[in-house]
């Protein structure tokens, strides 16, 4: 497995190399000839391939979502998948009896105001969620009881209460939300763009071929799908505008013995 990852992180860094170099090459030749550039200036190889594996409706796993809504949004990640764990257990499809949907449980005029069209698409609904979660942070200075009050029962009554509403529900909330912060909480779950979650290891019985793999085996082989016809892709860029990412590496790796 540590091979494995050595590996994904060698490619990954190859990648943005790469990715750096054309946007960089590309940016000069706009300049110089007027020609539309294919390379976005400042997007990282991560963000393309991130774009990349929605365009294909790949699978993610719902960790990496709230790693990446928690850093979007400076919104502690340990907080954040707490509210989660609390709100849904996790579950992109849930739908409690006032109306609050999906992962974060949003209520749908919240999930509009957020900016979420779908609130049962996962990575939306935690996107969301961390949005919200970080006005109301900012809204109480930082103070995370204030900010999961009124996440819970709304900033009216944290505002009618002078703190914390002495509301039952809402106390064992925050006392819940503190205990799940301390604990390593995983998923185990991965989801499709556009889609609600999925267990990990649950596939469509009705695919002979995607029943024979788990969901985190698709998750890999789409990956290095993706990251190989990037790679095509790219190199094929590179070799365009006259750059040879080989030839430097030979020439770096002269450079150590000289």
């Amino acid at each position: 497995m540590a091979d494995k990852y050595t590996a994904y992180t060698d490619l990954y860094n190859y990648m943005n190399r790469i990715l750096s170099e054309i946007q960089t090459k590309t940016g000069y030749q706009t300049a110089q000839t007027g020609e539309a550039s294919s390379a976005e200036p400042g997007k990282s190889f991560y963000s393309t391939l991130t774009d990349a594996a929605q365009k294909l409706n790949a699978p993610a796993s719902m960790d990496s979502i709230f790693e990446e809504a928690a850093a979007a949004y400076n919104v502690p990640l340990a907080l954040l998948k707490a509210v989660g764990k609390a709100e849904s257990g996790f579950n992109a499809d849930a739908v409690s009896p006032a109306g609050a949907q999906g992962v974060m449980q949003l209520m749908p005029a919240t999930a509009q105001a957020l900016g979420v069209d779908n609130p049962f698409d996962a990575r939306s609904n935690i996107m969301g969620g961390a949005k919200y979660i970080a006005e109301k942070l900012n809204e109480y200075d930082g103070n995370i009881e204030l900010a999961l009050a009124a996440y819970n029962a709304g900033s009216g009554n944290v505002s009618k209460y002078g703190g914390v509403p002495p509301f039952e529900e809402t106390i064992n909330y925050i006392k819940r939300i503190k205990e799940y912060m301390g604990m390593d909480l995983t998923t185990g779950q991965t989801v499709a763009a556009g889609g609600a979650g999925s267990r990990a290891g649950d596939v469509d019985s009705t695919d002979s071929t995607a029943a024979l793999l788990s969901a985190r085996e698709l998750t890999e082989l789409t990956t290095q799908y993706i990251m190989g016809t990037m790679h095509l892709k790219l190199q094929n860029k590179m070799d365009s505008i006259g750059l040879s990412i080989a030839s430097e590496q030979d020439d770096e790796e002269e450079d150590r013995f000289l």
